[in-house]
């Protein structure tokens, strides 16, 4: 309906590639270069500049994608309210989602899409990041959601919202409100980790490497299969957890669960939705604008 060059020009500029774009949004290079160059050529300035292989935002691009942003939200909220108005959808979504999102994240969400969309049915499967891509590739799910990035070939990775995986100690533990420890410490600490195929543990040994610190350095005490069995079992303390900070927002409040600072490592990430290249149903679609609307972020 409105403009489709300034989603094309915000495509190009979000992911600063256009080849990545025109994956994205399904046409070719040519026609995204010829979408922009007809806004370049409208207001007489240029968007982009080289720099190697890569692009980058000019003054005039990095002006134009502030204002594309928020018209692009305006448009979304506008057809989100329009479409209220009329909207009739049912049906089934079957979706699956690792166990923090679907835990901590999904179930706001799934709640105000329900009282918008009452027809609509959705079937909400909890598993590890591993069997989450499984269900999608054999379509026992439409969409999926999951903590990290995997490589599969068949599926399409979109990340949809940022998230911090932080050490925790329980409040009677020797460093529950310590100063900084340094990542060498962390070898003498009894850990707690999540089960092979956790997104969560993948990204906690990937950031680890980076460290320095390699698996088998690690005092592994205990592994277990979700984030709330884990919080239970910091009651020891003598234990460490790493976490999303997602999971633990009450106990942080009410004080059950301190986190340790370790100097140099940073432990951030994206969620991710997932979906089989080339299958997207209407219904996924219309989650999907949900989601986007509800987080207010555009991707």
């Amino acid at each position: 309906m409105f403009d489709y060059r300034i989603r094309v020009f915000f495509t190009v500029a979000n992911r600063l590639s256009f080849s990545r774009a025109a994956e994205e949004l399904h046409i070719t290079q040519p026609a995204i270069t010829r979408h922009i160059r007809q806004i370049e050529d409208h207001f007489g300035q240029k968007l982009f500049e080289r720099k190697g292989n890569s692009i980058a935002l000019t003054e005039a691009g990095n002006l134009l994608y502030n204002h594309s942003k928020r018209i692009l939200q305006e448009y979304k909220e506008l057809e989100f309210d329009m479409n209220a108005l009329v909207d009739r959808t049912e049906g089934i979504l079957r979706i699956a989602a690792s166990t923090t999102v679907a835990q901590y994240v999904l179930p706001v969400v799934l709640a105000k899409f329900h009282r918008q969309y009452p027809k609509v049915k959705v079937s909400l499967i909890s598993a590890n990041t591993e069997d989450v891509e499984k269900a999608v590739l054999e379509s026992n799910a439409e969409l999926g959601f999951i903590e990290g990035r995997s490589k599969n070939r068949e599926l399409a990775y979109q990340p949809f919202l940022k998230d911090e995986i932080v050490p925790v100690v329980g409040a009677g533990h020797p460093l529950f409100n310590a100063n900084t420890i340094v990542p060498q410490d962390l070898k003498t600490q009894p850990l707690v980790l999540r089960e092979e195929g956790s997104g969560t543990l993948e990204i906690i040994l990937q950031e680890l490497r980076k460290v320095g610190i390699v698996y088998n350095d690690l005092t592994v005490e205990m592994r277990l299969g979700s984030s709330e069995s884990i919080k239970s079992y910091l009651g020891d303390d003598r234990s460490m957890a790493f976490l999303s900070v997602n999971t633990i927002l009450k106990e942080l409040k009410s004080g059950e669960l301190g986190i340790v600072d370790v100097t140099g490592l940073s432990l951030e990430r994206d969620f991710y939705y997932i979906f089989k290249q080339g299958h997207h149903s209407a219904l996924s679609n219309l989650f999907l604008d949900f989601i986007r609307y509800h987080y207010n972020i555009l991707l």
